[in-house]
């Protein structure tokens, strides 16, 4: 669901209002380029637990865990924190479209069986795109008489 106003205040309703189904659409974020390479995805839904690194902003070039995801789209990483003038640390949120995965929570074997089944279902892998416009080769048929 797109919004078309401008205004800001529209904006923001929607945000709030979206059913989760819109809502997971909007929390996919970049993997780093290894991880495309060894995936074949681009983008995948961002977990709590998972390994990220900030790429613009404040805390630019800072990586970290995941420590909670807010309803506004906006990540905590445990790593990117300001001391409060009392000394107690506060972790800011990180805007979703500003963060990179690096490592997920559980690789391999391990690895959360809806992150798998998401990898297998959007994977170029496996999927030769001029084998299947072609169609079927058809093999010539030898007499031997």
């Amino acid at each position: 669901m797109k919004v078309k106003s401008k205004k800001p205040k529209k904006q923001r309703k929607a945000l709030y209002t979206y059913k989760n189904h819109q809502k997971s659409k909007l929390l996919n974020t970049r993997l780093a380029d290894f991880l495309q390479e060894e995936y074949g995805v681009k983008r995948l839904p961002l977990r709590v637990g998972d390994q990220v690194r900030v790429i613009s902003g404040e805390f630019k070039d800072f990586e970290g865990e995941v420590i909670s995801i807010s309803k506004n789209i906006r990540a905590k990483i445990k790593e990117a924190a300001f001391q409060k003038a009392d000394g107690t640390e506060w972790n800011p949120g990180i805007h979703i479209s500003n963060l990179i995965i690096t490592k997920f929570k559980k690789e391999g074997k391990d690895m959360d069986q809806w992150r798998v089944s998401m990898i297998d279902r959007k994977s170029v892998f496996g999927f030769d795109w001029k084998e299947e416009l072609r169609g079927p080769k058809k093999e010539k048929e030898v007499n031997a008489e």
